[in-house]
């Protein structure tokens, strides 16, 4: 029996792979723009609600600005993950990287600054790095299929590693210069990722064959390359994670800034300290994660949620520097378990849809970064403490779907070796 199958054979022709060095090279590429492209993201998404606040915007109109990136971002990524693996990952990247240049440079339009303006500016965003993210991670996982765990890690490591300093460049350029300043940094970094992208990425495809597997013994093993089912319990596990992080990760970045202000004896060079401290040692977490064995990620993203529920829990009942910034350690590291574990059990689960799998985990996140700043923007506006009492019920609802979840998954591997 004759059928058509799509191996992860990569290359430029029908007879060379990509060699190890341009497999090295396109990685490499990835972390560098990964880095470039969150260091972006990060500043408009701290950028968009901060300044939506000095524009005398309400506690939902500052959810909004966070929000809107991701009602679109629930459904972006699967669209760009598909369209990843169709047209190929350099092409992909270039034309979203185009994209966002083009979508940065309304923001410096000086006559229709306004919150809904805002808003509409980042659900722009949430559309075209739908694009971005599951290009790259798709590039990476199938390039590296022997050390996906790593290579992922490496990835994530990369975007949180980029967000770091966002919340300081926002606060020295607007102490030197104006606000809207902030733009034109990121605008130039995002030319040089295109560069990088467009110089140095490079290009390949998979190639398609067509096999006897009555008589070709390559057959069976090709034949089998595997492709788990989206509606699986440790699928759905995953799930409940990206999109606990998604909503911890908008709050923390969305309403923290804000909340943090209004304690007696706080101010932005406080909240300021705080995000470094989140976002290191959620990169530290990554790299935490990365290095630990495939058996336990079903446990890593159980952590994170436990992580997630003591973490706004603490956010939650105190308002003291020390406490917050304890609190801020542990969401790091919540956050870190929840995005990294769900994003590897999922992208690993195939061989030959990297891009489109990819772009589940994202749009699931998406779910998250609507929720959080929406339902946190507007319980913000009857106490400013409540969002985090949001997040400590939804960590605590999320623990008790996926222990059981996990639970039948290890049962079922058990029955079927």
């Amino acid at each position: 029996m004759t059928q058509p199958i799509e191996p992860f054979c990569l290359g430029d022709d029908d007879s060379v792979d990509l060699p190890a060095s341009s497999r090295r090279r396109n990685r490499l590429v990835g972390y560098i723009s990964t880095f470039l492209v969150t260091f972006t993201l990060g500043t408009t998404e701290i950028f968009a609600p901060w300044y939506t606040g000095i524009l005398g915007g309400s506690g939902f109109e500052i959810g909004w600005a966070m929000g809107s990136f991701g009602i679109v971002y629930m459904v972006s990524p699967a669209l760009g993950g598909r369209f990843s693996d169709r047209v190929g990952r350099k092409r992909s990247l270039t034309i979203a990287t185009i994209a966002y240049i083009g979508v940065l440079v309304l923001y410096l339009n000086p006559y229709l600054v306004s919150p809904l303006y805002l808003i509409t500016i980042r659900a722009l965003e949430g559309l075209v790095y739908g694009f971005i993210a599951p290009s790259i991670q798709g590039m990476l996982a199938e390039l590296t299929p022997e050390a996906e765990c790593e290579v992922l890690g490496n990835f994530s490591t990369s975007w949180s590693a980029g967000m770091i300093f966002s919340p300081f460049v926002i606060a020295y350029v607007e102490g030197l210069y104006q606000p809207i300043s902030t733009i034109y940094v990121v605008l130039a970094i995002e030319l040089v990722s295109l560069g990088l992208i467009a110089g140095l990425l490079q290009g390949y495809r998979r190639k398609k064959v067509t096999v006897d597997d009555a008589t070709n013994n390559d057959s069976t093993k090709e034949t089998s390359l595997k492709s788990a089912s989206k509606t699986s319990p440790r699928f759905i596990a995953s799930y409940l994670s990206i999109m606990l992080w998604g909503v911890v990760s908008t709050v923390v970045l969305a309403l923290f800034p804000s909340y943090v202000e209004t304690l007696p004896g706080l101010t932005s060079d406080h909240w300021g300290i705080m995000l470094l401290v989140w976002n290191g040692v959620r990169t530290v977490a990554f790299i935490v994660t990365a290095r630990l064995p495939e058996q336990s990620m079903s446990s890593v993203i159980t952590y994170g949620a436990i992580l997630s529920a003591v973490s706004s829990a603490m956010l939650f009942a105190f308002t003291d520097f020390w406490m917050l910034a304890m609190a801020m350690v542990v969401s790091g590291v919540a956050v870190g378990f929840s995005y990294l574990g769900a994003l590897y059990l999922i992208v690993s689960a195939t061989d030959i849809e990297k891009g489109a799998y990819a772009g589940l985990v994202e749009s699931m996140g998406g779910v998250g970064l609507f929720l959080g700043p929406i339902l946190g923007g507007w319980l913000a506006d009857f106490q400013l403490t409540l969002p985090y009492l949001m997040c400590t019920i939804l960590s605590v609802v999320v623990i008790i779907g996926i222990i059981p979840l996990l639970r039948r998954e290890k049962l079922k591997a058990q029955i079927i070796p």
